[in-house]
């Protein structure tokens, strides 16, 4: 069964192309691998999703997104339940996104 840090695992995979092949026989071969790649990328993003979480971390991240319950996890003391973002600065903060 998939957790929610495996579909974070997922969604934060980034694509870097690989070396073009120095024979041009092999661009045919490169080319639909490299699709493949992008396509799974693609796919693990689409299909991530946010878990409803009921209680803020303690040392955040920057750039982290959490959905919050608005009642037991309240970052912000405003009652809203949805998607907030954590930007870094001195002190941190975190964003009501919706």
């Amino acid at each position: 069964m998939a957790t929610y840090s495996d579909r974070v695992v997922k969604s934060v995979t980034h694509y870097q192309p690989n070396p073009l092949p120095i024979d041009q026989e092999d661009l045919g071969l490169y080319l639909t691998t490299e699709l493949k790649r992008l396509g799974d990328v693609i796919f693990n993003q689409a299909t991530f999703r946010l878990e409803r979480t009921h209680h803020v971390p303690a040392k955040p991240r920057e750039g982290d997104m959490r959905y919050f319950d608005g009642t037991n996890a309240d970052p912000l003391g405003t009652g809203n339940e949805g998607i907030y973002y954590f930007k870094k600065g001195s002190p941190g903060t975190w964003i009501f996104l919706g």
